[in-house]
């Protein structure tokens, strides 16, 4: 973290002199935002969670994933977001077989892959950023065959959750609702965080648009699936620098952008990690 946070004063430093370099109240908007993006990854979970018929309350489906985000800083490797789901879930529901938490938790990953491409391939022939000529089936085609890709490579990791690709479609058929749910809110929460990061840096001037950020966000995202990260800087964040420099941003700008997110993530994981502190110190008062 510190090694990220003096990246971020090298390209603060290094930004052009037209920037303003005030703080800005946008900046205390965007923490507000990305609050926000946090409870629709409460949403999505809980609805994944009824999926696998597994019914859990709001503010246990917020704790859950604020830990989750907490131990994805905190946890080396960046494998603490699933360890934490699968702990907790186990914690709530003993009684349910390890591998159906597992399960669970790789069909989060896939809907929430399925909302990062759709999002992508929708601003990128929308847009068009690189002056590409690239046609909507070609592009539509490139989603469908990343995510089936995506999903393969999620159920080899996960050979022994006894959910197979035929069970998966099965179940996720008979809750349409509650996958769409997922996938609606997967995308919400990634509108949210590139609200926060576009509002927070309104006053710098930066020559980019919400719309970019949001496809930034979404195509660097799909890296994701990998979970693997050191101290919460992943493949995504190099990914979304070299993005934001292809659009056009000089290289102080993209570490700006990328530092800027990566800071409300770090703020939200220390909330995280607080509230679970705070629970923790609840049951030891309470048992004594």
């Amino acid at each position: 973290m510190l090694g990220l946070a003096a990246t971020g004063l090298w390209a603060w430093q290094q930004r052009p002199s037209a920037w303003p370099g005030a703080w800005h109240v946008g900046l205390l908007v965007g923490v507000f935002l990305s609050c926000a993006s946090l409870c629709a990854y409460s949403a999505r979970f809980r609805c994944v969670m009824a999926l696998v018929a597994l019914d859990i309350s709001r503010v246990e489906s917020l704790r859950i994933v604020s830990f989750a985000v907490f131990c994805q800083f905190f946890v080396p490797l960046g494998a603490g977001a699933e360890m934490a789901k699968f702990f907790k879930l186990r914690g709530l529901a003993p009684e349910r077989r390890m591998v159906a938490n597992a399960a669970a938790i790789v069909v989060e990953h896939l809907l929430g892959l399925v909302a990062l491409v759709m999002t992508a391939a929708v601003l990128f022939a929308t847009l068009r950023p690189f002056a590409i000529k690239v046609s909507g089936l070609w592009l539509v085609s490139g989603a469908v065959v990343t995510v089936m890709a995506a999903a393969v490579v999620l159920f080899g990791r996960q050979r022994g959750t006894g959910l197979g690709p035929q069970q998966l479609l099965t179940r996720l058929w008979a809750h349409k609702s509650h996958a769409l749910g997922a996938v609606w809110w997967s995308v919400i929460m990634h509108a949210l965080l590139a609200a926060a990061v576009y509002v927070g840096s309104s006053a710098w001037a930066l020559p980019l648009g919400y719309w970019q950020v949001l496809l930034v966000l979404s195509a660097a995202g799909v890296l994701q699936a990998v979970p693997a990260n050191l101290v919460g800087v992943g493949a995504a964040d190099v990914a979304g620098a070299g993005l934001y420099v292809a659009l056009g941003l000089p290289l102080s700008g993209a570490l700006l952008l990328v530092s800027l997110l990566y800071s409300y993530r770090a703020l939200l994981a220390v909330l995280g990690g607080l509230w679970e502190l705070d629970k923790a110190r609840r049951a030891v008062l309470n048992n004594r």
